[in-house]
């Protein structure tokens, strides 16, 4: 990983943000939680199945959907790292915020915490998404105002100390989170999944504080 002294690595700060693989290198120096944000994807998809009392595998063993994700990438990597990551949605960003106040209570000093918007794999017209190049995102709205979810909920528990990055993913959702439901709904991933049919999946991720389970990874699988 990256040199914690970088000026874009945010390492003086407590609660950090960025995008994608690249994104986590930067910021994940010093940190001691990753929160994993993919919003309509594999961490919503990890909640739904801790609901359920069941794991998503997201390493080897993942199933084709979830393991051409840049989340996958993200998760894959993190793994080899000492650090907590856990799987953040609207659905449980409440409960995510909770677990990493009581890690720090644990600990008995600051908790340093890498929010990470893992966003699409940017394709061209046509090409599969595990056809698209590795380290190429798109920066998808869910997963933003998702993120900012988790850093709002952080900061009303006092874990406040954010990155520049972390304030305007935050300002972002508490500026927008009663037209939240209806942009992730309306925007370009949400929009094809429901034109695929799988709107009960978009609206499932729009749902908001509605569980407190909080999947961790271990060894390629998130599980409660």
């Amino acid at each position: 990983m990256s040199d914690s002294t970088n000026a874009l690595g945010q390492a003086k700060y407590q609660v950090r943000f960025d995008w994608g693989l690249r994104g986590a290198r930067r910021i994940l120096p010093g940190a001691h939680v990753v929160v994993l944000v993919d919003a309509l994807l594999v961490t919503t998809q990890a909640v739904l199945a801790a609901e359920r009392g069941s794991t998503l595998a997201i390493g080897a063993e993942a199933a084709p959907d979830v393991a051409a994700t840049e989340a996958a990438d993200l998760a894959r990597e993190l793994a080899g790292h000492d650090v907590v990551v856990l799987a953040a949605s609207l659905r449980n960003r409440e409960a995510v915020a909770r677990r990493i106040l009581a890690l720090q209570e644990s600990r008995g000093e600051r908790l340093f915490v890498a929010v990470v918007a893992a966003g699409e794999r940017a394709t061209e017209a046509g090409e599969r998404a595990d056809e698209a190049p590795a380290g190429g995102i798109r920066f998808a709205i869910e997963d933003q105002l998702t993120a900012g979810a988790v850093i709002d909920a952080l900061v009303r528990l006092g874990i406040d100390h954010t990155s520049p990055e972390a304030a305007v993913a935050c300002a972002a959702f508490e500026g927008l989170r009663h037209a939240a439901v209806h942009l992730i709904g309306a925007a370009g991933t949400g929009a094809g999944l429901a034109a695929d049919g799988r709107r009960d999946e978009v609206r499932q991720a729009t749902q908001r504080d509605v569980t407190d389970v909080v999947p961790v990874l271990r060894d390629g699988v998130f599980g409660a």
